[in-house]
């Protein structure tokens, strides 16, 4: 190694470099040390900047291929630009030294700040904070590696920094051909923590970003849980623990924790990788549910609608998160780690190499992150999904469908096969940009969803000032590509921005790329201050107006402060009499009323809109929820069918119209509509998962079986397995029941009616031991969510038939009383109450309570064959019930 220049002066290894100067860093005194080695306060004295430089300890630089790993790894973490990442400004290897200069953070780490009680309010926002600097790091493919309260600081406006990204990683890994490793030789090998490290990390099997999520998962646990559940004094128990434990639930820890923000926690914890949150963008959108007090999803994939039936409810997969979506103005967040391609040939397309499908499903994927360039970034969210809306407006008596990035963030893709599975798309539109100085050149290709094939591609570029000409190019090369023919209307369309100011629209485009992820009210504040700066510019541009009324809305569903709800429906009325906004405007009014309960004068907003464009999914399928909303389902019905029949290769037109149809219990109506989901994307899991659980409620158990076992195949999900508990209950295989819903309960611990089914599948199988814990853990979590809504009647009906089955009368009645008095003549509730008087030995009010069930619409295929009632099976009474039409087993 060359000797250093005259500049430096580095001392040996065992001084103290507290005094001296390495380079242009003067070293002011030592903030600490640790098994990474000693942290130092400097004055970077070129720059004038206080700085941390972490002088590495002599252990960690000793092997010469761990130095070159442990250097490169640093220079990547360098790259990382997140307001939650303490940055990494240079790295210097001089002489024998390794030093890592670093961002100086002035604040207290997250273990002194625990030593303080943590409201359930801090702890949300530092979590999300954790979070976002999690994913911003894994999105680059930068692990951390040694997530622990010491590495996580909190400033004095209480601003999370994690520390020692890209350097706390392991060093080391064993010899591929080596032996089975000891214990002692795991130890040397991993750096980091044990007791906060991921089994799949001690196991030294490969591992991902999910392993920090579980390291974090750790942390959240000692704040809401007060200690850390696996460690000990010695490494091979601590080991042990990781592996084989499983942590007590921190309701049980600590009860002030809300049962949905312990369910996120056991989520995290969870020991297969594959069970866990597959991303910190799905953890993030959790966290804000719990901070809006909605109920997490807890999956990577769509989150199923609550049930609002009795037991053994059913859990569609998708059929509400895609209402949802689709019926709200841009609803979306950026997916990271799509994969791209950039045309670099300099010609002007390289458009078309290979034949085009007959059916398109083009899906406009979403912007990757420009490394190092945040505004980029928010330029190019916002310029794609208008791209998208543009090429929406195409689908006009053409065999084309669109479907926008915002559609599968919610889904949690994070591939385009994993979009050509999940939603059938066949093709992929990927848009890249660079900025060198005034120009900003954009990229383009289109892709085989099948192959990833590059099919065209084109890269052009243009000034920086000009986006019209940088929006232009993408759409018009995109159409070419697609070998679309346009009218002249059409050309207007595609080359329409709402302004003549360039400018004007580029802070829009922003305003629209900060909205993408309209859950951080610091991304709503942006877009606020960018649609104000474009309508500085423009006055009159409509669009931009309807932006502001959007911004405003998502304000109010942040802060709930209600004067935001009248700001909102203001810029949307403006933006309506502007005249130039097209649908936006009515989209935008029609959100805010249906959000606020105007749901007639939202349908008529949402009318006018598909009126504007009659191509336009979100308002066509905002419409029919408006209706449905204020009852007028005949109406609403002819507008999902409209949806279907002008996108009839959308897999959220279908799903739409079978979450219809399944609301209504026209059960038969909704399996016809997810066979036509699965018909259009046969390799996604929530098709198969909504059409069991369809069958489920037709009393079609044994149909049931093959879609949710094929569900599952292609993602475990809590849904799918409580499913397929369903099924298997009701075919008298209690035994395949228990187990799954014993996996239905690792992935989401909190639910307690599918603890109320284990304790019922064990019970059948002979299994009462087990039955009475599993019943316990229901009625305590039962407990637990009548703490947040005493008279919620299908939990306290719930809670009375497991009181009966635990034989406790006098609670089973209580409970009972309750869920009738406020709930009355529901055909579940009196359906529960006839198994709670049978399990009571009461069979004569058994039999009244079946009576009333099945004259207020209940079904007897529901129960014909129900273990519970066997006892009744030769009774003329239950007979004459079910029809004499007892199923074979």
């Amino acid at each position: 190694m060359a000797e250093p220049s005259d500049q430096l002066k580095t001392p040996p290894a065992a001084h103290d470099l507290a005094g001296t100067t390495v380079g242009r860093f003067l070293i002011r005194n030592r903030l600490g040390a640790g098994g990474m080695g000693q942290v130092y306060a400097a004055e970077d004295t070129t720059l004038k900047r206080r700085v941390a430089i972490k002088r590495m300890a002599p252990h960690l630089r000793s092997n010469a291929r761990d130095l070159k790993l442990f250097l490169k790894e640093a220079q990547r973490a360098s790259a990382l630009n997140h307001p939650n990442i303490a940055a990494i400004y240079d790295v210097l290897e001089i002489s024998d030294e390794v030093l890592l200069i670093m961002e100086y953070v002035e604040g207290i780490t997250l273990r002194r700040r625990m030593a303080e009680k943590v409201s359930t309010e801090q702890f949300l926002d530092i979590a999300v904070q954790c979070a976002e600097g999690l994913g911003a790091a894994h999105a680059q493919r930068i692990l951390h590696g040694d997530i622990k309260p010491e590495n996580i600081m909190l400033t004095a406006a209480q601003r999370v920094k994690i520390l020692d990204f890209g350097v706390a990683k392991r060093f080391s890994s064993l010899d591929s051909g080596a032996e089975t490793p000891s214990l002692a030789s795991i130890d040397t090998a991993l750096s980091g923590t044990p007791a906060y490290m991921a089994p799949e990390v001690l196991l030294q099997k490969p591992y991902d970003g999910r392993a920090d999520l579980f390291s974090l998962g750790l942390v959240f646990y000692e704040m809401l849980g007060g200690k850390q559940p696996f460690s000990t004094t010695s490494f091979a128990g601590t080991l042990a623990r990781v592996l084989h434990e499983e942590v007590p639930s921190l309701v049980e820890v600590n009860r002030r924790v809300p049962a949905p923000l312990a369910g996120i926690v056991a989520r995290l914890l969870v020991k297969d990788p594959e069970e866990r949150y597959a991303s910190s963008d799905v953890l993030i959108a959790d966290l804000h549910a719990v901070q809006r007090g909605e109920a997490p999803s807890g999956r990577a994939g769509a989150s199923a609608p609550q049930p609002t039936t009795g037991r053994r409810r059913i859990l569609l997969g998708a059929v509400i998160s895609a209402l949802v979506m689709a019926a709200v103005l841009f609803m979306y967040r950026p997916v990271r780690g799509l994969f791209q391609s950039r045309g670099n040939n300099g010609n002007k397309a390289s458009l078309i190499s290979s034949p085009l499908p007959q059916t398109e499903v083009l899906a406009v994927l979403p912007f990757q992150a420009a490394k190092g360039n945040p505004e980029l970034s928010v330029l190019g969210q916002g310029l794609v999904e208008t791209i998208a809306a543009k090429l929406g407006r195409l689908m006009e008596a053409r065999s084309l469908q669109v479907i926008p990035p915002r559609n599968m963030q919610d889904k949690g893709l994070t591939s385009l096969e994993d979009v050509r599975r999940q939603f059938g798309a066949n093709l992929g539109l990927a848009v890249s940009l660079e900025q060198s100085a005034e120009l900003i050149r954009v990229s383009y290709s289109l892709l085989d969803a099948k192959s990833g094939r590059v099919l065209g591609n084109d890269s052009i570029a243009v000034p920086s000032a000009d986006v019209f000409a940088l929006e232009d190019e993408v759409a018009e090369g995109t159409v070419k590509a697609l070998q679309l023919k346009l009218r002249p209307e059409e050309e207007s369309v595609l080359k329409s921005h709402g302004t003549t100011q360039p400018a004007a629209h580029d802070h829009y485009l922003r305003a629209r790329g900060y909205l993408v992820d309209y859950t951080k009210a610091e991304n709503v504040d942006n877009a606020i201050v960018m649609v104000h700066e474009a309508l500085k510019l423009d006055p009159n541009f409509g669009m931009a107006k309807a932006a502001l009324g959007e911004a405003y809305w998502r304000k109010y569903s942040i802060t709930k402060q209600k004067n935001w709800t009248d700001l909102a429906r203001t810029e949307c009325d403006q933006a309506i009499k502007l005249g130039n906004a097209g649908a936006a405007g009515h989209i935008c009014l029609g959100l805010v009323n249906d959000g606020t309960g105007q749901y007639r004068a939202a349908a008529e907003e949402y009318q006018r809109a598909v009126e504007l464009e009659p191509t336009n999914e979100s308002a066509s399928i905002g419409l029919a929820l408006a209706l449905e909303h204020q009852g007028a389902v005949d109406e609403a019905e002819k507008v999902y069918q409209h949806v279907v029949e002008a996108h009839p290769q959308s897999y959220f037109a279908y799903n739409s119209l079978g979450g219809f149809y399944y609301r209504r219990s026209e059960y038969q109506k909704a399996a016809q509509m997810f066979q036509r989901v699965t018909g259009l994307a046969p390799e996604g899991y929530a098709g198969y998962l909504n059409l069991g659980g369809t069958y489920n409620d037709m009393g079609r158990y044994a149909d049931a079986i093959e879609p949710l076992r094929k569900s599952i195949a292609l993602r475990p999900s809590y849904g799918g397995y409580a499913n397929l508990g369903n099924s298997y209950f009701a075919a008298h295989k209690f035994s395949d029941a228990a187990a799954a819903y014993e996996q239905a309960t690792k992935l989401e611990p909190q639910q307690y009616v599918t603890w109320g089914n284990l304790g019922e599948a064990h019970y059948y199988e002979g299994k009462k031991d087990e039955a009475t814990r599993a019943y316990r853990r229901a009625t305590e979590l039962a407990g637990e969510q009548l703490k947040v809504n005493p008279r919620d009647v299908d939990v306290l009906s719930d809670a009375a038939e497991y009181y009966a089955m635990l034989g406790d009368r006098k609670q089973a009645l209580i409970f009972l009383g309750h869920a009738l008095q406020y709930g009355h003549s529901e055909k579940e509730l009196l359906f529960t109450a006839a198994e709670v008087y049978n399990e009571l030995g009461e069979t004569g009010l058994a039999l009244e309570w079946l009576t009333k069930a099945v004259q207020a619409g209940y079904s007897p295929t529901k129960f014909r064959d129900y273990p519970a009632f066997e006892n009744l099976a030769a009774n003329p009474q239950f007979q004459e019930l079910v029809g004499n039409n007892q199923a074979s087993r």
